[in-house]
């Protein structure tokens, strides 16, 4: 493969990964860290973009999605891959990246809030979004050398204004943030939940090294590495730019409501006239590409698992539905997506962390199993605190971090580590005694 290829490769993960929601959150996370910003910054690096990196790894080196959960029996398999692909698709991710792009792009412009407005943007958002699906042959082309390389031109013009203002002070930072900057800035990152994503664009990314007929193991694994490293270095820039946008924000939007204020009132501070036009540049780019690369990644994983039905129907379907429920019943949706998403996030996770370490260590389906089950329950029932089940009062408030979200974290890691030093003195023992 040729560098300018390769180039090409990981700006379009870079871009896929860039939806609204990471142009939003670091700019809040930045305020609201102070002066330990930069301590904020490595805990959210280390697990929005190193997880969703080695998520891609580890379905390059599994080879499929479907090898990455074997241990698990088939029905319950399919069910967790159905349920992953409907919520980062139709359901959730791909719906909001419509809506997001309309109210943060599009709305300042026409001035007032419109169904009918709405409606004809969503229809040319999903058209646009359909049609790149269906020339998958030119997503490297149109979305990693033309589209990314706009994306990254606004965001320069963004980093390149901050360096000219004046040096501020951070000031303290605000509330849990001033204490434990770097665990709130990793549990912010690990709520992104983007390793879900990552697991439905490594489909993509493994496709498009093997069109340039690379088809052996080994080297798919070692361009699907690069591409990712060459994104995971443009994410954590741009990452940088936002949270020090975020630190600097304090005495301009003193009042913020959230990031997207931030942004919003930042990028106009910095670019004056122009920047409500850059804004809406950055957004609407962001969002395409990641619609686009979720949408890709549905329609290649369901067509390979029925043949029988085409990719070009689940990509029609996929855009068909996000349309129609970026134009009704979000709102709902949201609500009853979330409590789901962080039932079935862990579990990812885990199969993700599982995949890595078995190329070092021996982790048998059995312990696998058994962690899978431990790690599901104890995420249930952060899913059913996300969805306000479950009282302040209640038990489960007692078991470690689960205030934080990662309440299936300890007890996890306990089976996983617990099962190998079993299967470890078992292998010791059987040698002693030969």
């Amino acid at each position: 493969m040729r560098r300018s290829d390769l180039l090409g490769l990981g700006l379009m993960v870079f871009a896929f990964f860039l939806g609204a929601g990471n142009l939003i959150f670091p700019p809040w996370a930045g305020q609201l860290s102070g002066e330990n910003l930069w301590l904020s910054l490595a805990g959210f690096l280390a697990t929005d973009v190193g997880l969703s990196l080695l998520a891609i790894i580890a379905i390059a080196m599994a080879g499929s999605v479907e090898n990455l959960t074997r241990d698990i029996p088939a029905p319950l398999a399919l069910t967790f891959w159905v349920t992953a692909f409907i919520i980062i698709g139709p359901a959730f991710a791909v719906p909001r990246t419509s809506v997001v792009a309309y109210e943060v792009g599009i709305l300042p412009w026409v001035g007032q809030d419109s169904q009918l407005y709405l409606a004809i943007y969503s229809l040319i958002f999903f058209a646009a979004v359909g049609w790149l699906c269906l020339n998958p042959g030119q997503l490297i082309t149109i979305v990693g050398k033309i589209l990314t390389p706009i994306l990254a031109i606004v965001l320069g013009a963004i980093c390149m204004a901050m360096i000219f203002e004046p040096p501020v002070v951070f000031g303290a930072g605000r509330g849990p943030w001033a204490e434990h900057a770097m665990l709130e800035g990793a549990i912010q990152g690990y709520l992104t939940m983007d390793t879900l994503g990552a697991l439905a664009f490594g489909i993509v990314i493994a496709a498009s090294v093997r069109r340039f007929n690379i088809t052996d193991k080994k080297s798919v694994v070692k361009y699907t590495i690069q591409a990712s490293l060459i994104a995971g270095l443009g994410l954590s820039l741009v990452y940088l730019g936002l949270f020090y946008l975020g630190g600097i924000s304090r005495d301009i939007v003193p009042d913020a409501r959230n990031g997207g204020h931030i942004l919003s009132e930042m990028v106009i501070h910095l670019l004056g006239g122009g920047g409500q036009f850059a804004l809406s540049a950055v957004i609407t780019l962001a969002c395409i590409t990641t619609a686009v690369g979720v949408t890709t990644s549905f329609g290649d994983h369901f067509h390979h698992r029925w043949p029988n039905v085409g990719y070009r129907f689940w990509v029609v379907l996929v855009s068909l539905l996000s349309m129609l429920v970026a134009n009704a019943g979000l709102n709902t949706l949201l609500k009853v997506s979330i409590p789901v998403v962080v039932a079935i996030y862990p579990v990812a996770i885990i199969i993700i962390f599982v995949e890595i370490l078995r190329q070092k260590v021996v982790i048998t389906s059995r312990c696998m199993r058994v962690a899978l089950a431990v790690v599901f329950a104890f995420s249930c029932l952060d899913g059913l605190s996300a969805a306000e089940v479950l009282g302040a009062d209640s038990f489960v408030h007692s078991i470690p971090l689960f205030d934080n979200g990662l309440g299936w974290l300890v007890p996890g890691l306990a089976v996983i580590v617990g099962g190998w030093l079993v299967r470890l003195s078992g292998a010791l023992s059987n040698k002693e005694n030969v």
